[in-house]
């Protein structure tokens, strides 16, 4: 655990700093990016109230009582506030350490505390575990279960979370972890290595992507070096409010990583990007900064990492299609990489790319807040499904599986045409096989 001077109301244990709080002038730049602040026009709700409840906490003028906890797990944490902030407030960091607060000031009874620390920290950590775990939703859908329930309509008498995770899930294959090589030779006149960051979601359940990701890196001349120890980045316990576990799979990761004689580490999932990018901040007190700063360095989602080197475009197959495309909150805000999406979709032949309004608005999945929140989560999806009708396109692009699973059950619970891609997909459409 990291300790810090007693703040207030707040534990020791990895508390907002006063500083960060401090940050925040009220000037109000934040409110009409914040999703929840538009859905209820609550001033609790938006990015400046919630900052400004934490400073109350820290100032010790009130508790860390029930409308904090609240907030802490009703901000999306889509980061669109720091974007818009002059001032560079980080609200969504702020809310990721007050939950961590709220696991020690408002724990959960003892049966749900025990089920939450076995799956962020014996589940989550252990890559063969989690395949494991995936084997009866692989039979559940082989052996017709799946579209027995569906069609009874069996779920819609319960409660409403539990009919859309199971209504969200892909179709599952054998994880893809195990059954690629380590490494992946690159074709035709060789560019660099890479390490591939293969996210936890994107083996579990959508592998073909990630296919996709070699085959494109290999064909646009780059080696693959795909590490099978590798661990979960760490993104759902951020979310959940375990930074310590957090900090010890960045540190397996990392030390990981660094071992490998890599240009760069590439990964198609932006909340994995996302986290890795974040792995500076978490190990500070732990890690030599030059070794973290050269580790920051080498983190490239996949779209950043193919613009900068530069697409090969020239053997690339048309793809005759109009797309659009929506930004993952922690790909346009979090990391700062938004032009290189778009970039890369019109680098690719015959596409036409037609832009959605609100392409950066968050599509209400944010992890667990499409279950958690599931009525507010779909006010949200339904303002971006409108935003996709309006563009008429044949394919919705997105590049981050959170996003990926709750576009796809919105469109066909709307009865709407297109599917879902990941943008890698799309490129995939265009690149030779070999």
């Amino acid at each position: 655990m990291i300790e810090q001077e007693k703040f207030g109301n707040f534990t020791h244990q990895d508390a907002p700093k006063y500083e960060d709080i401090l940050q925040c002038m009220r000037c109000g730049f934040c409110l009409p990016t914040c999703p929840t602040f538009s859905l209820t026009g609550r001033e609790r709700s938006s990015p400046r109230g919630r900052v400004a409840l934490a400073r109350a906490v820290g100032e010790g003028k009130m508790e860390f009582n029930q409308a904090m906890k609240e907030e802490a797990f009703f901000c999306l944490d889509c980061r669109a506030c720091t974007t818009a902030c002059p001032s560079g407030v980080q609200a969504g960091s702020l809310m990721e350490m007050c939950r961590a607060q709220v696991s020690q000031q408002h724990p959960l009874p003892k049966w749900q505390t025990g089920f939450r620390n076995f799956v962020l920290t014996k589940m989550l950590p252990n890559p063969d575990l989690m395949e494991t775990s995936m084997l009866p939703a692989r039979l559940y859908q082989q052996l017709g279960i799946q579209w027995l329930v569906r069609y009874s309509k069996l779920l819609k008498l319960g409660p409403k979370w539990i009919d859309k995770a199971e209504g969200m899930m892909p179709e599952l294959h054998q994880p893809l972890r195990q059954n690629i090589p380590q490494f992946s030779p690159a074709t035709g006149e060789k560019r660099g290595t890479v390490g591939f960051f293969l996210g936890c979601v994107m083996t579990l359940m959508y592998a073909e992507v990630s296919r996709q990701t070699i085959k494109v890196l290999n064909h646009q001349g780059f080696d693959i070096i795909t590490p099978k120890a590798q661990k979960c980045c760490g993104a759902p316990h951020m979310t959940e409010g375990d930074r310590e576990t957090t900090r010890q799979l960045a540190q397996h990761n990392l030390d990981l990583f660094m071992d490998l004689d890599v240009d760069a580490i590439v990964t198609d999932c932006a909340g994995c990007g996302a986290a890795l990018k974040e792995y500076e901040e978490l190990l500070a007190e732990r890690e030599d900064h030059t070794r973290l700063q050269q580790f920051h360095s080498k983190i490239k989602d996949i779209s950043e990492f193919l613009v900068e080197v530069g697409v090969r475009a020239e053997n690339l197959i048309p793809v005759n299609k109009v797309v659009t495309y929506h930004e993952p909150c922690h790909l346009c805000h979090a990391q700062g990489v938004s032009k290189q999406p778009r970039d890369l979709i019109r680098a690719i032949p015959g596409v036409e790319f037609r832009e959605m309004k609100e392409a950066s608005w968050c599509c209400g999945s944010a992890a667990t807040f499409s279950l958690k929140f599931t009525e507010a989560s779909q006010k949200i999806l339904d303002r971006k499904l409108h935003h996709v009708a309006e563009t008429k396109a044949d394919y919705l692009i997105t590049a981050n599986p959170g996003c990926h699973l709750q576009l796809a059950w919105g469109l066909r619970e709307a009865d709407m045409p297109q599917p879902v891609l990941h943008l890698i997909e799309l490129l995939g459409e265009a690149t030779p096989d070999h």
